[in-house]
C-alpha cells in the first residue's frame, strides 16, 4: 500500500472513531485553527497502528461510544476530547 493510500485509509478510520465518540474535528479546528497540528499528528499515529482491521470491525459494531477501544493509539486524546 502506498503512503497516500495508507494515509487516506487511516484518516477515514480516525475520523470514524472520532465521530463515534462525538468529537467533531472540523468544528474544533474551525474554532481553534492551531489544533490542526494535533489532528495531523493523530492521523500519522494512526498510520502506524497494526489494528486497522480491529478498528474497522469495532466501528461497524458501534454507532456511538463513550470511549475509544483499548487498542486505539489515539485513545487518550479522543477520550479526553469526548469528555470535554
Amino acid at each position: 500500500m502506498g503512503f497516500f493510500s495508507k494515509l487516506d485509509k487511516h484518516a477515514s478510520l480516525f475520523q470514524g472513531m472520532a465521530q463515534r465518540l462525538g468529537v467533531d474535528f472540523a468544528d474544533r479546528i474551525g474554532q481553534a485553527p492551531q489544533t490542526s497540528g494535533d489532528y495531523r499528528l493523530a492521523i500519522l499515529s494512526c498510520t502506524s497502528c497494526q489494528c486497522a482491521g480491529d478498528c474497522a470491525t469495532w466501528q461497524n459494531q458501534h454507532d456511538n461510544a463513550d470511549a475509544a477501544p483499548g487498542f486505539c493509539r489515539n485513545k487518550r486524546m479522543l477520550d479526553s476530547l469526548a469528555q470535554a
